[in-house]
């Protein structure tokens, strides 16, 4: 089990799915879209709990071959607003 808390003075950004940055996508790919849940967002003050190690972000390509493009950053799932949530490692 690991506390996840804020690591700044501002709330962190709560998400729905774990994809790359588009910066981080090889070219001649089209990266998926993430956006953070509007609705939610932990307070600075709050913590939240994940029973398993942060993951690495991917995204799969199956119109390039079915190629997985996985990179370093990571995200924790937590339960938050009574939903499984993401959270980026940074946090």
């Amino acid at each position: 089990m690991t506390i996840v808390r804020p690591a700044g003075t501002g709330p962190v950004k709560v998400c729905g799915t774990s994809y790359p940055d588009a910066a981080e996508i090889p070219g001649g790919l089209s990266p998926s879209t993430q956006a953070p849940l509007s609705l939610y967002a932990v307070p600075a003050e709050q913590a939240c709990v994940s029973t398993a190690a942060p993951r690495r972000t991917t995204d799969y390509f199956p119109s390039a071959g079915y190629k997985v493009v996985s990179v370093a950053e990571k995200m924790y799932a937590v339960e938050y607003g009574h939903r499984t949530s993401l959270v980026h490692e940074a946090t």
